[in-house]
């Protein structure tokens, strides 16, 4: 768990553009955009257009997926006891569902039977009644009128009386007491109330959350019952109330009053939200009514009937019947969350929907003018727009605002059109639809639009499920979780369940989210590898087709499944890439027309279809900011007419709206950066502008939803730790440009934009989404801190927690939101844990359990170390005062027992200080180290300085610094006592200080002499620790204070290393080296003297020149000389190395010598002489990095020697080399031939006693190759060589291998006879000096050289013209042949 806090920029950062995407998401199109009634003013139609109706495959360019947007879950028959019943039916039988108790219902006559539908159990059945059951309803009571076990209300009619029973259920309770489980269902035998009907046959019972129960009546009226806890004197305590008729219905006898057309009510619906009731009457009118709070507040809005709502259709429909306007067959109010705007829809047989308000247009257009706050906001608290509220100001009437035709009215259809529907049920954007196909055989249609919710306009889904018998009742299945929860990440991740009760039992079946589409495409294709899923996304909007991958990857549920992995897989391939606005308007301008216009592939959103109207009107004026952010104006004309416009406006609109509204930001950011901001703003929407309490301090979210919710956090927070801010924002996805549909080589060449500046531009992009990801990352894991938090003070009685804050904390709890607690509130959460703990201590509890629990959950907010030092200074502050030095002695061991075990968190300067305070040293020297040793357990500061302080290694460098930051405490407080003991000689407390410390003998004058007692006493217990920063820290200190002596006093093996590091440091430091040499010499370690000097020798810095080097080594050699260091191996070695390493610095020297000469030639030379100077490098790297690049040809055969390599070819090379430099250069051949036979001497004389550095036989070959090119005189070279007193007899096995070779080179280089001129007058030089020739070894060199004599007249024999040579070959042989004898 990561223990760093969040900063409360990066947290206000990522709050800001979470309510900037929050902002966009809640205010986007909704049914009113959706169905271009703001677009024109006024009613509209649709249905006509192929667009309006496609089929999931089209999400995906293809039906080969089989995607499902409607499921069947589970059929159940009816119970077989109920079923016996059937035999002895008279004449009436009717069915029905109690969704909110998950039990489905059968009349028989004037008995009813109850079953739980999911498992065909608990069968609970009434017979009480004498007459025929008509209608029955189940509503839940009003708080505090029935007694608390009586759950629900079932109500009964019957043609003379209206009979409530109460509903009561069995509780399975654990050991502890607590229900687990309610399981069956009673009813109570004596009704709780009975009420007359006045003969008027109830069709219709419904009833609304809060407990108010309504009637429908054959005779065309509305009924209220109103019932209370007990009688009163106004009335009864239970009463029937006629709406429809007013008062006169409570003084006019029934059989005297006058009614006009009867039309029976067959349906009533109710809008909880928006206290609205509609009716249906058996005549297809509506009537909306405002119920209000009570049945006085009552009111009816409107009434809209059949013939009117024909003509109205007919108005916006001339091209199809006017017949399938009439007879309406359902109405489904439509929520909030569906649309603000419209709130009911209505279908007809046919299955036309007809959308209805209870607000003018007029009255919408001004609503849509509302301009919210910054943040959407607004003023109004519970954070809705005006219009959401249905209050009488704004609901007026009921008013047909849309016509939608159903599936088979668009020109290119391939479903048939749907007849004789007789029930429906609309929820989140799906109308099911039940028609009757065959006899006793319904068809159930579900019409969606949930897979298409991001387009412009209104799309929709078809799906046919065929039904096993006639649909007596449809309703959805209650959810706890689903119906009860805020969470909009839980809603969008369960699917609706819908029961359809029918005459052979009940049909379950589960209507699908994008999420459940997307969960089969991935199962479908096996992951996210297959176009079909690009296309998806393509297809589906990319950021919320990335929210919808989140869904399923951070799904509880799917945790650890394929389903999850390949929805991560999909996330990170199509989230696209962020890009720049001025980047996009650029390519936008150079491809926009061709991308959107000629593409016939795109679909959804990139279409944008006219809305048909009747008759032609005027352009639809500008409605209001919030509408038209994301609604282009539609004017009825033809759609070949605004195709231009319309391409151009959704172009300019991407531009605009792919970011959140910070106009000052010209990143787009990707659409895995977006889905995650709106996949955190959805998730946090219920909570962001909800006040923490209430005015009587109690929590505004229960346990339950705060839990969901951290478990969605959690789960984002676990996604984003196993997926970092780095992969989120890179690319790894397939070349798709989310932005754009096309790939990013398209966009490359269309721009026109060179390689670099393009990658340049990605990685700007990247870089900034990176910096939003990662605010956005701290802020969930703040979250997830704050949230757990709230958890636990809900858990430990929250409103007796907060009564123990002050009133300053209490009033400003009251005025924070969870916004405000999330972002920028830190200390609300800190007064609230500290309120938490002083409750445990206040009943003397153990903090133990809850401590831990906090130091688990949000170790940022709750930080044991605050605790600690107050305990600490209280602990401190009670022994300054203490006069007993054993008492004190104990509470500082107290103090710095709990100090110790809070480390390293503590705020040691405070600390530290205030152990100064009590003169409690020992104390600061522990809990520095302690802090250290705990901060960085591994040792890795240690490890990077035992590693001479890489530069590459950040880490070390870190945990490094860390170390040395705790040791400056203890540093300082030696500062103190080394400046207050010199400043305050006078002063009485610190006589007090030494006379507690050291023995009272000691002279109290010497002050001086005694603050280096308290200094040596710190550094002693210092020194005993094994951290080496410490000990660094202490020698720093000394050395800055100039104690030179006490420092070498020290006797320390870290003392020598700090010593060394310092003068590698600072190798001109005198006093540094002085310091160093006297630290060994006074300690008898020559060899670490050594050690130490040829560390300096081999230390990369510009500060030690090579000579000097070279004497660090000589010094070195000469301390390993030494009688004291012994003769062992290792010294020996250790030597052995030393001299090599002086040799090879001796040959560096060479080189550098060498290559000062080049520097005039030569820019590279003064580069190479600083390296040089740098460093001592091996044999190799001279010869690789110097020698060999700037052919210095003797340094190079110093090399060799040196190594002794033995490679001749390489060898003979160099030497090659060096015999032509001497002679290409300018003079004359004499003048060359002097410089060559120079050079040749001076090299003799160093490597003539190397063996394989000196080719005596290929130097006399070259040499005299080179006298015959340079036309030198005869003997030339013998001569030079003989001068050079090399060994003759060599000379003579030489160069009688030349003469048997006969090679063709000397008369290729003019002088066929040069060998054999060069061999007489070697043996002519050694005729002449024969007697210095060794006795014993004369007579074989002389025939050494009369075998070159007989061969050189072998050849003459074979030549002409060779009387002269021949004649000269003769006399010298003879005058061998006398030595000789």
């Amino acid at each position: 768990m990561n223990n760093t806090a969040s900063p409360p920029d990066v947290l206000q950062t990522a709050g800001n553009m979470l309510e900037c995407y929050d902002f966009q998401d809640r205010h986007k199109p909704e049914l009113l955009e959706l169905t271009g009634i703001s677009q024109h003013g006024r009613a509209t139609m649709s249905g006509l257009n192929d667009y309006d109706y496609q089929t999931l495959g089209q999400l995906t360019s293809g039906d080969t997926h089989n995607l499902q947007q409607l499921r069947t879950l589970t059929k159940c028959g009816i119970p077989n006891e109920v079923l016996e019943h059937f035999k002895h039916i008279k004449c009436h039988c009717i069915m029905g569902l109690f969704p909110a108790i998950g039990r489905a219902w059968l009349t028989i006559d004037s008995d009813i039977y109850i079953w739980t539908y999911e498992e065909t159990r608990d069968v609970a059945y009434y017979d009480g009644l004498s007459h025929l059951i008509l209608s029955v309803g189940l509503i839940k009571p009003k708080a505090g009128v029935l007694i608390n076990d009586v759950k629900y209300l079932l109500l009964l009619t019957t043609p003379i009386e209206v009979i409530v029973l109460g509903v009561t259920f069995e509780e399975q309770r654990d050991s502890r007491g607590c229900t687990v489980k309610s399981s069956r269902m009673q009813l109570l035998n004596k009704p709780l109330f009975v009420l007359s009907t006045d003969n008027v046959t109830i069709n219709a019972i419904e009833g609304t959350k809060d407990g108010r129960i309504f009637l429908g009546g054959r005779d065309g009226c509305l009924y209220e019952i109103d019932y209370h806890s007990e009688s009163s004197w106004f009335g009864k305590r239970c009463k029937k109330i006629n709406h429809s008729q007013g008062l006169v219905s409570y003084i006019v006898p029934s059989f005297l009053k006058v009614f006009s057309e009867v039309d029976p009510i067959e349906k009533i619906v109710i809008d909880n939200r928006r206290s609205l009731l509609y009716v249906l009457t058996e005549k297809s009118s509506i009537e909306a009514w405002h119920i209000g709070t009570n049945f006085t507040s009552m009111r009816r809005l409107g009434k809209i009937t059949q013939n009117d709502i024909a003509c109205q259709a007919v108005n916006l429909i001339k091209t199809v019947d006017p017949s399938i306007f009439k007879s309406v067959k359902a109405i489904c109010p439509l929520s909030p969350d569906s649309s603000n705007f419209l709130h009911l829809v209505a279908v007809t047989q046919c299955g036309v929907r007809l959308y209805f308000s209870t607000s003018r247009l007029n009255v919408q257009q001004q609503n849509l003018n509302y301009v919210p706050d910054s943040y959407g906001m607004g003023n109004n608290p519970n954070n809705q727009l005006p219009m959401t509220q249905g209050d009488m100001e704004t609901s007026r009437g009921i008013y047909l605002l849309h016509v939608r035709l159903p599936p088979g009215y668009t020109p290119n259809a391939t479903t048939n059109k749907p007849k004789q529907v007789h029930a429906a049920y609309y929820s989140e954007g799906t109308m099911l639809m039940v028609t009757t196909q065959q006899q006793e055989q319904d068809l159930l249609w579900s019409i969606s639009s949930s897979p298409f919710c991001n387009f412009s306009y209104l799309v929709e889904s078809t799906a046919l499920e065929n039904l096993d018998g006639i649909v007596w009742s449809i309703s959805d299945v209650t959810d706890a979780i689903l119906d009860n929860t805020s969470s909009l990440l839980h809603n969008a991740r369960t699917s609706r369940k819908v029961i359809l009760l029918t005459n052979q039992g009940t049909h379950i079946v589960e209507l699908m989210k994008s999420a459940h589409i997307l969960q089969q495409l991935l199962i479908s294709c096996k992951g996210p590898h297959n176009e079909a899923v690009k296309m998806f996304f393509q297809t589906q909007n990319e950021r919320e087709a990335c929210f919808t991958a989140l869904l399923l990857a951070t799904s509880d549920t799917l945790n650890g499944s394929d389903i999850a992995l390949w929805a991560t897989q999909a996330f990170m391939l199509y989230g696209g890439e962020p890009c720049y606005q001025h980047y996009l308007n650029s390519t936008n301008r150079n491809l926009h027309n061709s991308t959107i216009s000629t593409n016939p592939g795109l679909t959804g959103r990139d279409r944008m279809p006219p809305m048909f109207m009747s008759t032609p009107m005027p352009n639809a004026p500008n409605m209001g900011a919030m509408t038209s952010q994301y609604n282009q104006a539609i004017s009825p004309i033809s759609a070949a007419q605004t195709t231009h416009q319309q391409q151009q406006h959704f172009t300019q609109k991407q531009q605009q709206h792919s970011m959140p509204s910070n106009e000052n930001s010209p990143i787009i950011y990707s659409a895995k950066h977006d889905g995650l901001f709106l996949f955190v703003s959805r998730m946090l929407r219920s909570i962001w502008q909800l006040h923490c309490v209430d005015e009587k301090m109690c929590s505004k979210i229960n346990l339950s939803d705060c839990s969901m919710l951290l478990s969605e956090l959690r789960s984002l927070r676990s996604f984003l730790d196993k997926h970092s801010v780095h992969d989120l924002s890179v690319t790894r996805r397939m070349p798709y440009d989310s932005h754009l549909g096309r790939s990013s080589a398209a966009l490359l060449n269309s721009t026109q934009m060179p390689l670099n500046e393009h990658r340049n531009i990605v990685e700007q992009a990247q870089i900034e989404e990176k910096r939003s990801l990662s605010a956005l990352n701290q802020f969930i894991k703040h979250a997830c801190e704050v949230m757990s938090l709230w958890s636990i003070l809900i858990d430990h009685q929250f409103q007796l927690l907060c009564q123990q804050l002050s009133p300053e904390h209490q009033k400003m709890l009251r005025c924070c939101t969870f916004r405000d607690l999330l972002i920028a509130r830190s200390e609300v959460c800190a007064f609230l844990i500290i309120a938490l703990i002083n409750l445990y201590l206040k009943d003397k509890a153990d903090v133990a359990e809850v401590s831990s629990s906090l130091r688990k959950l949000c170790p940022n907010l709750y930080r044991y170390e605050d605790e600690v030092t107050y305990k600490a200074t209280e602990i401190l502050m009670s022994a300054k005062s203490c006069k007993s030095a054993a008492d004190k002695q104990q509470k500082l061991a107290i103090t710095l027992r709990m100090c110790l075990e809070a480390a390293p968190t503590l705020p040691l300067h405070s600390i530290c200080q205030q152990f100064i305070s009590v003169d409690f040293f020992e104390g600061v020297v522990e809990l520095a180290a302690t802090c250290a040793s705990k901060t960085d357990p591994e040792e890795i500061g240690i490890h990077y300085y035992n590693n001479n302080e890489p530069a590459e290694d950040h880490e070390g460098y870190a945990c490094f610094v860390t170390r040395m930051n705790y040791y400056k405490e203890v540093q300082n407080m030696l500062d103190y006592v080394y400046n207050t003991v010199r400043n305050s000689k006078c002063d009485q407390d610190q006589s007090r200080l030494f006379q507690l410390n050291y023995d009272g003998t000691e002279d109290q004058n010497d002050m001086e002499n005694r603050s280096k007692q308290i200094i040596k006493k710190i550094t002693n217990q210092a020194l005993r620790k094994k951290d080496p920063l410490l000990h660094v820290a202490i020698y720093e200190w000394l050395l800055t204070h100039e104690m030179n002596s006490e420092l070498l006093d020290l006797t320390e093996p870290s003392l020598g290393e700090f010593l060394r590091r310092s003068v590698g440091r600072n190798p001109e430091n005198v006093k540094l080296i002085d310091l160093l040499w006297k630290y060994y010499e006074k300690n008898g370690h020559h060899h670490q003297a050594a050690k130490i000097l040829d560390n300096l020798a081999m230390t990369r810095t510009e500060n030690i020149s090579l000579d000097v080097r070279i004497d660090y080594l000589v010094r070195a050699v000469m301390c390993m000389r030494n009688e004291t260091v012994g003769s062992s191996v290792t010294n020996g070695i250790f030597l052995k190395e030393l001299e090599d390493k002086l040799e090879i610095a001796r040959v560096q020297k060479s080189v550098l010598a060498a290559m000062s000469l080049l520097l005039p030639t030569n820019e590279a030379a003064r580069q190479a002489v600083k390296d040089l100077n740098i460093a001592l490098y091996d044999i190799t790297q001279l010869y690789q990095n110097f020698a060999e690049p700037f052919n210095l040809w003797e340094c190079q055969l110093s090399i060799l020697n040196c190594s002794n390599h033995n490679d001749p070819l390489l060898i003979e090379s160099v030497w090659g080399n060096i015999i032509n430099s001497a002679v290409e250069g300018p003079g004359t051949a004499q003048e060359r031939s002097v410089k060559l036979f120079t050079k040749i001497e001076l090299l003799a004389r160093e490597f003539c006693e190397s063996g394989p550095c000196f080719p005596f036989a290929f130097l006399i070959r070259e040499l005299e190759i080179k006298a015959c090119q340079l036309h030198l005189p005869e003997g030339t070279v013998p001569e030079k060589l003989f001068a050079m007193k090399l060994d003759i007899e060599l000379l003579l096995e030489y160069y009688s291998r030349m003469i048997s070779m006969n090679e063709r080179i000397w008369a290729n280089e003019g002088n066929e006879w040069h060998l054999i001129q060069s061999a007489i007058r070697v043996v002519t030089l050694l005729a002449d000096n024969a007697q210095s020739i060794w006795y014993r070894s004369k007579r074989r060199i002389l025939g050494k050289a009369q075998d070159i004599v007989a061969a050189c007249l072998n050849i003459c024999y074979q030549k002409p013209d060779t009387n002269r040579l021949q004649h000269s070959l003769k006399e010298l042989q003879c005058r061998l042949q006398r030595l000789l004898g």
